[in-house]
This record gives structure tokens, sequence and C-alpha cells, in this order.
């Protein structure tokens, strides 16, 4: 034979046995796509995890869509998810890029958003770093800070409790500025930042999250992006000034244990620039992953008030004229389920946050090229039929009676809030899972035991307070509503002024103490 023909025979064989062994390729099943627009059209942007859900029961656990170009696999399965972003989170870990923020990624050392990084050096120090100064920050006691700032809240419902929907804002946000700063009066314009900052990153937010050919437009012409600019430049240079003002007073021997000092004095990161932005970063997320739960747990007690009075009647059982402790959280598995059962009935981000794949991959026989999102939606999870029946309803008992799907014992160690899908998958699980939980059983706890939570009369009728208006960003909060906080007792009414002014004088004086020489006080002395 020819050696030209014996070549093209043997190719021939080459690839009809590559053909033979290739493996079978299906697709995701999903909503037709129209070319480049995907279904954008069909995604509205209030409340689009309705939409995601509802296209998971047409087409299943698992379905593909895209949206101007970008490739989304949205998973509503747990057992998926848990295959998809734990198992394989070596390549499914990395975060698409927020076009309305300039280098959410971290690839041109931005470094300012560890929970929207890329994979790369930034995050892996940052994420280090962070756990290892939230693990210092519980082991000296953290929750001293947090059972403070409580004290002041339950006090300010006494004296303006129609003010409550701003100061519970207010509460988480004082309770982060001194965990990072060691300045709880830094409150108000932290959380400004830090709601500023979630919209801007969620597709609710401005125009181009969505329609992304617009973020490219000239500076001349292009509003959203010369907004974005003056946003950052604000928050920056805050953080900067917040950093060298805790220098300034470590020096002077102003500075209690906080996160701050602990980067002055024992540095880990690479510079002032990227500890500012990690340490502000912090500050920011600890603002609404709080408060928003904080206030479904009080629209949860005032439509059901039966839970109220259980949760009342444990606390007087446990703690008595006391306001309650972590100590006392074994006892307290009510409390823990009312707060565990909020955050499955009013999931703090109902749409999850996207992974991207870093490699090309394959679930069963469907291809996953690499820089595809793979969405775990939250709302999908939580509300299984399979493992929460009746999952549009609120139902503590869920988590305390033998006969539930997700009933675990002992009731001394659960329900706890650790491990849930709201926490994230995999490597971008949130590091701040405890400090979520402590702070919600303290704040829910001290206001369940302080007062009576009610709805609003005016003029004869009940002011209604709504379950289902909020907003819809990437971390959700209900919509403002109206309720009444009637203290329990008068004898409570003075036990809640009287720890107050307690607590206050205390931190008065250890302040003192620290201006005086005493810069060894820790992160848990407070009153």
């Amino acid at each position: 034979m020819h050696p030209v023909c014996l070549a093209v025979a043997t190719l021939s064989l080459l690839l009809v046995g590559a053909c033979r062994f290739r493996r079978k390729v299906s697709r995701f099943p999903g909503p037709t796509q129209l070319p480049w627009l995907g279904r954008v059209h069909d995604l509205p942007i209030r409340f689009m995890w309705l939409k995601l859900k509802e296209w998971a029961d047409e087409y299943g656990p698992i379905y593909y869509t895209e949206m101007l170009g970008a490739k989304v696999l949205v998973v509503t399965d747990e057992k998926i998810a848990e295959e998809l972003l734990v198992k394989r989170a070596k390549f499914n870990s990395d975060r698409p890029a927020v076009r309305s923020l300039f280098d959410s990624k971290s690839t041109d050392g931005s470094m300012s958003y560890l929970p929207l990084m890329g994979k790369n050096k930034y995050w892996a120090r940052q994420r280090r770093w962070t756990h290892a100064s939230l693990t210092e920050a519980a082991n000296l006691q953290y929750y001293d800070i947090i059972t403070f700032e409580v004290k002041r809240w339950l006090f300010r419902l006494l004296v303006e409790p129609d003010a409550f929907y701003d100061t519970i804002d207010d509460l988480a946000s004082k309770v982060m500025c001194t965990l990072t700063w060691d300045d709880p009066d830094l409150s108000e314009t932290n959380t400004k930042l830090a709601w500023g900052l979630l919209t801007q990153m969620s597709p609710a937010g401005p125009l181009t999250n969505v329609l992304t050919p617009l973020w490219h437009l000239p500076l001349w012409v292009n509003p959203w992006k010369r907004a974005e600019l003056q946003r950052q430049a604000l928050q920056d240079g805050w953080w900067d000034q917040r950093l060298q003002e805790s220098r300034s007073k470590l020096r002077q021997g102003r500075l209690r244990h906080c996160w701050t000092r602990q980067y002055l004095e024992n540095a880990k990161l690479s510079g002032d620039r990227e500890a500012a932005s990690c340490i502000g970063m912090l500050a920011l997320v600890g603002v609404f992953t709080i408060a928003a739960p904080a206030k479904y747990f009080l629209m949860a007690m005032v439509h059901h008030p039966h839970w109220l009075m259980r949760v009342q009647a444990e606390l007087d059982r446990v703690c008595g004229d006391r306001l309650l402790t972590l100590e006392d959280s074994p006892a307290l598995p009510t409390l823990r389920a009312c707060i565990k059962e909020t955050m499955r009935w009013k999931p703090n981000v109902p749409s999850g946050v996207a992974h991207e794949t870093e490699a090309d991959d394959y679930y069963g026989d469907c291809f996953i090229p690499k820089g595809t999102r793979i969405l775990p939606l939250d709302w999908a999870f939580l509300r299984n039929p399979a493992k929460y029946p009746d999952p549009d309803s609120f139902r503590p008992e869920r988590w305390l009676e033998s006969g539930w799907p997700t009933y675990e014992a002992p009731l001394t160690q659960f329900p706890t809030l650790k491990g849930m899908s709201s926490f994230g998958w995999g490597q971008r699980a949130c590091l701040g899972q405890m400090l979520t939980q402590d702070e919600l059983l303290l704040t829910c706890g001290a206001t369940c035991w302080a007062f009576n939570l009610k709805f609003k009369v005016r003029n004869g009728a009940r002011v209604p307070v709504p379950l289902n208006k909020s907003n819809s960003l990437l971390i959700i909060k209900p919509d403002p509503f109206e309720m009444e906080f009637e203290p329990r007792s008068p004898a409570r009414a003075r036990l809640v002024e009287s720890n107050w002014r307690t607590a206050e004088e205390t931190d008065r004086r250890m302040r003192l103490a620290v201006a005086g020489g005493g810069v060894g006080v820790g992160i848990g002395g407070r009153g």
C-alpha cells in the first residue's frame, strides 16, 4: 500500500476509535435560550429567586440557563450542591466578577472584597487571617461585646421603641465596629457603607449588574461607573482612616484588643492597604448578616405569639430575672429552634451566591465548561417539602420533635445554625457562623426576656406586619414595619435600665483605665 494511503487509513481508524470511546455528552435541562440574551428577559429583578425556583420545579434539581452570555447552572438539591461545591471544591470555588464593582475578584490587587474575591493569593491569605481573628476573638470572649451592645439596645427599646428597625442595624454595627476598631461610635457610617456595598453588588442594584455591556461605556456617559468611583473612594478612604487612627490610639495606649490592634502588633497581611480592606470588609458584612435575620425573628414572634410565650417560659425557667448568657444555650432549645426556623423560613440569601468553575468538568453525562456559574439556590433547598414538610409555614417544632425529618438529638446541642446552607458551601462557607449564632441567640433571647412583642394598634385597628415585603438585594431584609415592645413587667423594665447603666459605667471606667496605661485589657473586658 502506498505510504500516503496507509497514513490516511491509519488516521481514519484512529478517528473511528476516538469517536467510539468518546464520552457520551448530554445537555442539562433548562428553558430555551435566545441568542446572546439567554433568558435574561424572563428573570425579574425583584424576588428573582422565586422565578429560579419555578424553573427548578419544571426542569429538575439542576438546570442550565444563560444571562447575556453568562453560563449559569442552577442547583436546587443539597446533595448535588454537596457534590459540586464541597467534594469538587478544588476547582469549583472561584467567584464570578461583579460587574458594577471595580476589580471585585482582586485580580489586579484591589484586595477589598474577601467574599467576592477570586481564588488568588489575597483570598487565601485574608481567609486564613480572618479565620484566626474570629477564633481568637471567640477565645477572648467576644460575646461580652455582644452582651454590652444588647444591653444598650434593650434600653433604647425602652426609651425609643419606634426606632427599633434602625437601632437593630446599629446594634449589629456597633458590635462589629468594636471588634474591628474598638470604637462603637463608628457604627452609623459603617452601616451606611454596608448597605451601599450590598446594593452595588446585587443584581437588583445598578442596571449594569444585569445589562453588563453598559458598564463599558466611556466614563463621561457612564453614570453607574462614576457613582461607583465615588462610593469606592469614600469606602476605601474611611477604612484607611480607621487604620491610621487605630495606630495612633495604640501608640498612646488607648486601644483595647481588637482586630486592627491584632494586625498592628502581629502583621500577617501584606500591608496597610490590605489590612484596612480586610478588616473593613469584616465590619461591613457583620451588619446585614445579623440585622436582617433578627428583624425576621421579631416578625415571626409577632405573628406567632404562642411561640413567643414558649420562648419566654423557657427563658424564665432557665434565667429568671437575669439576662441570658451563652452558657445558657444548651438549656434553650426552643429559642434556638425559633431562630433557626426563622433563617429557614426567611433565608438571608435566598438566591445563594454563585461559584465559578475553574476547569472543564462533567456532572453525569453533562458537560460543565470552565467559567460556568454554579448557583446554589438556597430558597429551593429550604423549601424542599421532603426535608421540610409544610415548607412555607413557620414551624419551629420541626427542630424539636422526633417525628420531623430535621430533628436531631440531643437538644442540648441541636438545633444549631452551624452548617446551614445559607452560610455557603465548601471553600466559600462563611467564616463567621459561630459569631452569627452567638449574636442572634443573645439578641433575640434578650428581647423576648425583656419585652412582649405585639402588633401596634392605631385608631382601634391593628397595624399589619407584612410577611412578604422585602428588598431584593443579594442579602435581603424586610421592608420597614411597625410593632410594639411592651416591657413584660415594671420590674423587668427596671432591670433593663439598671443593666445598661451598670454596663455603661463599667465601660467608662475601663476606657479611663486604658487611657491611664492599662493596655492589657482584653476584648472581653466589657460590662
